[in-house]
């Protein structure tokens, strides 16, 4: 009897202790050589260099890819101001892919004294090129980090055929904005918001312009809906 409650004692503690002896080893492997990082991938890259993300992200040949925190090196990636946002993914046992999403030059800008080169949501791009560029710039005073931004978010949303046309963006005290095209037409765009209707009624009336070989001096953006488009004969019409 004492033998059976032995042995019984004895397979009850192999149950229990044999779990856990798995786990520590394998706890242990995740810590060997086989999850060494051997292979990174970057994707998406334009402006920066695969191996500048690879910098920003911190990691290398003694990376553990088991352990990889990807949540930090995210943070680190989106932290460069050309990095719009960042995924990684890791593929056990010894490959992570990095994907990140660029930001692109949109205009130029004064930032209190310095020039500078900003993307589609108002970041500053270091060491980007300004050429070719609109400018974005206060009518009266210095350009504000809101108007900036508010700017630059619309001549985002602005077609790439639209945009060529932009030669400035200008930011009015009222917290309107005046939006130069080439040629001499004047867009009366409104305060910030609703880039996208505003965009499209923009793409809108530039169309019907040239579909009916008339020649505007300025289109009011105010009502996206109702955009109005004023003639050189100086007749204001609703196309």
């Amino acid at each position: 009897m004492q033998r059976d409650r032995a042995t019984r004692s004895a397979k009850n503690l192999a149950l229990v202790t044999l779990p856990v002896l798995l786990l520590a080893g394998f706890a242990a492997a995740t810590y060997t050589p086989l999850f060494r990082l051997r292979d990174i991938h970057v994707e998406g890259t334009h402006s920066l260099r695969p191996g500048e993300v690879i910098t920003r992200a911190g990691i290398g040949a003694g990376t553990n890819v088991f352990h990889l925190d990807t949540g930090s090196i995210v943070s680190a990636l989106e932290a460069d101001p050309w990095v719009r946002s960042a995924t990684v993914e890791r593929h056990l046992p010894g490959s992570v892919v990095i994907t990140v999403r660029e930001r692109t030059p949109i205009a130029r800008a004064l930032v209190g004294t310095t020039s500078t080169v900003v993307a589609g949501d108002g970041i500053v791009l270091p060491g980007a090129a300004a050429t070719g560029l609109p400018e974005i710039r206060a009518s009266v005073g210095e350009l504000t980090d809101d108007a900036r931004t508010a700017a630059a978010e619309a001549l985002d949303a602005l077609p790439l055929v639209v945009r060529a046309r932009v030669s400035a963006m200008v930011a009015e005290p009222t917290g309107s904005f005046v939006m130069d095209l080439t040629g001499g037409l004047t867009v009366r765009y409104g305060a910030g918001g609703d880039q996208v209707a505003k965009a499209a009624a923009l793409r809108s009336v530039l169309a019907w312009a040239a579909r009916v070989h008339v020649t505007l001096t300025q289109i009011d953006l105010t009502v996206p809906q109702a955009p109005s488009a004023t003639l050189r004969s100086g007749e204001t019409i609703t196309p």
